[in-house]
């Protein structure tokens, strides 16, 4: 009997000691974990996708509990500066002006639950901002928020080109010299249609869409096909073709009729995940910079 109780003691011991390993943990994670989300919200979007990309990597098969920054992307996801073989200056004039009509449009948020952040077309686009940039060509991301246009109105979603054009029309007049305007959009099609595997690298496809519904379409088509045929050099199927939108029941105009520049971009879909969508965007801002050079 002396023997036994001795046994139940020294193992009561133990469970003493884990129990209190496993508190100390709890409580060092959740510690770490406000911080963490104290920093992030001190930050605006363009830091925090900057943060995301240039102090993450990824680690899929391993399991951590804590979710550490560190290991939350993989290591395609970043940008590498001593990719690009010459770094040009940026000049002062904007050349590409980046927007979102339905800026709410999400992705995947797969691996970054840790972040407490959704991906969505309005944050990635500081992503493709960062790549134009690191070619030396000078871009803005409307700051502007479509929703809040939409709410002083009382106008519902179906309005969002129209709270989009009282937007953009301002800033298309003032400059002139755009080389490009990109109304940029996410997909709601399956990863079937929006995934493209090539060379072990995950893309998010492109689909370009052009309104039929007013006079000069045809620019804005010439536009996209330019493009089109880029991306389509660089990666083989990376897009999905052009899409022509008119007739009853579409918009049919996109806010295209401002500019000859305007191009409307699906990038992936609801399924992508962030690798796929920045990888894709990394082909883009090489393509963007063809397109470019050609028109000067």
């Amino acid at each position: 009997m002396k023997k036994r109780f001795k046994t139940n003691k020294h193992h009561n011991k133990y469970l003493k000691i884990i129990s209190f390993i496993l508190i100390i943990y709890i409580f060092f994670n959740l510690f770490y974990n406000l911080l963490y989300n104290l920093y992030l919200s001190k930050l605006t979007n363009e830091e925090i996708i900057n943060h995301i990309i240039k102090n993450t990597k990824n680690n899929k098969n391993s399991f951590n509990i804590l979710k550490n920054p560190q290991y939350i992307l993989s290591d395609d996801f970043t940008i590498k500066k001593d990719s690009i073989n010459t770094v040009k200056e940026i000049s002062d004039n904007v050349d590409i002006y980046i927007y979102s009509t339905h800026e709410t449009e999400e992705y995947s948020d797969k691996y970054l639950e840790v972040y407490n952040i959704k991906p969505n077309v309005k944050t990635i686009s500081y992503i493709l901002k960062d790549y134009l940039t690191d070619l030396g060509i000078n871009t803005y991301v409307e700051e502007k928020s479509v929703t809040d246009v939409l709410h002083s109105h009382n106008w519902s979603y179906k309005y969002s080109y129209d709270a989009t054009r009282e937007i953009i029309s301002p800033y298309i007049q003032e400059n002139p010299k755009l080389k490009l305007i990109i109304d940029l959009h996410r997909d709601s099609s399956s990863l079937n249609k929006t995934l493209l595997s090539y060379n072990n690298t995950n893309y998010a496809r492109i689909l370009f869409v052009v309104g039929e519904e007013h006079q000069e379409y045809e620019k804005n088509y010439k536009l996209a096909e330019i493009l089109n045929y880029y991306l389509n050099e660089e990666i083989p199927n990376i897009t999905r073709g052009i899409l022509k939108k008119g007739g009853p029941g579409v918009n049919g105009i996109y806010n295209q009729d401002l500019s000859s520049k305007s191009v409307l971009i699906e990038l992936g879909g609801q399924y992508n995940e962030i690798e796929e969508i920045n990888n894709t965007l990394n082909i883009l801002a090489k393509c963007i910079l063809k397109y470019i050079e050609g028109i000067k």
